[in-house]
């Protein structure tokens, strides 16, 4: 059960709303030329929408449709140039039967040529290799082909001399015409092309244009420029409007900020989409949806009827998509007579559980949600290979697998705190999962009391608050088979001593100062690696669990491991820095003296008690001007 990762005919986001209105806006001549923008991140959804418009217009024979990829063209042929030819060649074959077209095509294609061939002398770089200029008409063309042929010996380059053949044969003798007057009958011969064609609009769905290099996206632009007033010609272009930006910048890399440059790039977009519609990341609600229906259209087939119920039952709920909804698998076997397997129902009600999750780490992208549950089936084929499936629970392995992917250092802290427990279960996750848990009516069960030291501190998180929440609870669930299935990133414990020492270190840096004391001699056997991954863990810890109560549990122990590796104390201190001052207590300036500071190290932490001396958290101010006393 694997999703392809490309553009579907089937809308499961229900992106019609957009599809139909620019249909609708289409139908309308007096509307045309026009050129449309559908923007969105990469894997928003663009391509499957130019799919739905493309698809509406189906058996309509006055409407045809151009599907152009710009980047399958990059690096093997000229944007511009491939960009008018498919025009031409999708036209010619989805009117075979109209009498004239050929002729007009191919005297239209006649003009191609000749700007192939303009495009070709520049690519050539005449100037840099002969200094004869850039010819402004075929004329000087021609008279440079002569001087080029003259040189070419000197040139020594066999790929120069069959280009001049070519040049001259995509040239051929087409009289003395300057460049104006060839892009003006190009375009005349364009009006002749759709008048020879009967059609009431031609419609160019341009996609991928933002994966181009920006060469290649500024030549396909400048190649739409000369269509964008065009009769009955509609350009809809799918692309992030911040890549295409990003490329508008590139091709005018003397336009400052300052000068402008920013209003200019803009300016240029404007000027070439004038009419954008922007594809929404999608919500809680509508994430649930769309996992509900990969699901079902895996069980159902997209094609069956059954598929379309549950589809239209979807579409329904999306109609209003800032209410709560959702496909209950009681809903999904009422609408389709079949009765759901228990790993199927158990699949459904993971997707329900984990939706909110998932939309906040993917930021409601589409194809991030699927490449998500195809790592996880992924997953599942490699345990069943190898033969440990039955170790495996599902529920088990999706939960860890998010925060695997969206938050690695608490699912880093959390590989650590199991596996230093014999049995490989994370016993210390039990006092938040008992706070995450709530009543009938809403309300939390078990409160944190003052003194506990938690995993994680899911206020200062919501991401981490709605994981903790997911089914099922892990504090009482043997983890080690899981860590053993991800261990294509990380190393498995018990295999590297390295990974072992970091794992006993991790468990004895917690606590007061006197207690980590008894580390040192551990710590001191790390690498420099782990020992730097250590200090990034720690420092997690510290970061997710201060205030301005008490010391951060790990604290004394970040001290000791920049003691034993002093390159970790810039890290540790700025790290601290990036604390919110209103959740920094005492604790925060002292205990340095322990960890013997480079020079540079001090002079950091100086900076950070000035910066400290003046905030608005008084008794972290006191403290730290106190401090600084003691070090002037």
């Amino acid at each position: 059960m694997l999703w392809p990762d490309n553009e579907s005919n089937v809308d499961l986001l229900n992106y019609q709303s957009i599809s139909k209105s620019i249909v609708k806006l289409l139908s309308d001549q007096q509307r045309l030329p026009v050129s449309i923008g559908i923007h969105g991140d990469w894997g928003a959804g663009k391509s499957t929408v130019l799919s739905i418009i493309e698809g509406a217009y189906k058996g309509d024979d006055k409407t045809v449709c151009v599907r152009f990829n710009s980047w399958l063209y990059q690096g093997i042929e000229d944007a511009q140039t491939a960009l008018m030819q498919q025009i031409i060649n999708d036209l010619v074959k989805s009117r075979t039967t109209v009498a004239g077209l050929k002729e007009a095509a191919e005297s239209f294609l006649k003009r191609v040529d000749w700007l192939k061939s303009a495009k070709t002398v520049a690519n050539w770089g005449v100037t840099a290799f002969t200094g004869v200029p850039t010819p402004s008409s075929i004329q000087d063309l021609l008279g440079t082909i002569d001087v080029l042929a003259a040189k070419a010996d000197n040139l020594k380059t066999d790929d120069i001399k069959k280009g001049l053949d070519e040049l001259k044969r995509c040239i051929g003798n087409p009289g003395n015409k300057r460049v104006v007057t060839e892009i003006t009958e190009f375009r005349e011969e364009y009006k002749k092309l759709l008048k020879a064609a009967d059609i009431d609009r031609l419609v160019i769905l341009v996609d991928d244009l933002d994966r181009c290099l920006p060469e290649t996206a500024i030549a396909t632009m400048e190649a739409m420029k000369l269509f964008l007033f065009m009769p009955n010609t509609a350009f809809i272009i799918a692309a992030d409007e911040t890549m295409i930006e990003y490329s508008v910048r590139r091709h005018f890399p003397n336009l400052s900020e300052e000068v402008g440059g920013m209003a200019y790039t803009r300016n240029y977009l404007e000027k070439l989409i004038q009419i954008p519609f922007r594809i929404p990341a999608l919500n809680e609600t509508e994430t649930s949806i769309y996992l509900a229906l990969l699901i079902s259209e895996s069980i159902c087939g997209q094609d069956c009827d059954k598929f379309n119920r549950v589809l239209d039952h979807a579409r329904s709920i999306l109609k209003e998509p800032w209410t709560k909804g959702s496909i209950t698998i009681d809903k999904f076997e009422t609408l389709t007579g079949k009765n759901l397997s228990k790993e199927e129902k158990e699949f459904f009600f993971m997707v329900s559980q984990i939706s909110p999750a998932l939309n906040l780490g993917t930021k409601g992208n589409p194809r991030q949600i699927k490449r998500f549950l195809n790592a996880f089936m992924t997953r599942i084929l490699v345990a069943e290979s190898a033969g440990y499936k039955d170790a495996i629970k599902e529920n088990v392995l999706i939960k860890l697998m998010l925060l695997e992917r969206f938050n690695p250092n608490a699912y880093e802290i959390l590989r650590l705190d199991s596996l230093s427990n014999p049995d490989g279960k994370p016993y210390s996750l039990k006092i938040l999962e008992e706070v995450g848990s709530t009543d009938t009516e809403g309300s939390s069960n078990a409160p944190v009391e003052p003194n506990q030291n938690l995993l994680f501190d899911i206020e200062k998180d919501n991401w981490l608050s709605n994981w903790v929440k997911i089914e099922p609870t892990l504090s009482d669930v043997k983890l080690s088979p899981y860590f053993y299935l991800t261990r294509e990133k990380i190393k498995f414990v018990g295999i590297a001593q390295s990974s072992e020492l970091m794992e006993r270190a991790f468990k004895l840096l917690s606590g007061e100062a006197m207690v980590v004391t008894a580390a040192k001699s551990t710590v001191e056997q790390l690498s420099s690696d782990d020992a730097e991954k250590l200090m990034e863990l720690l420092l997690t810890k510290i970061q997710s669990t201060s205030s301005t109560e008490k010391t951060p549990e790990y604290y004394h122990g970040a001290i000791l491991l920049c003691k034993c590796f002093t390159e970790l104390q810039l890290k540790l201190l700025k790290g601290i820095a990036e604390i919110p001052e209103s959740k920094m207590g005492t604790w925060a300036v002292s205990g340095w003296d322990r960890a013997e500071l480079t020079e540079d190290a001090k002079r950091e932490l100086i900076e950070l008690l000035k910066d400290w001396s003046q905030c608005e958290n008084k008794i972290l101010a006191l403290t730290a001007k106190q401090q600084l006393k003691r070090r002037n």
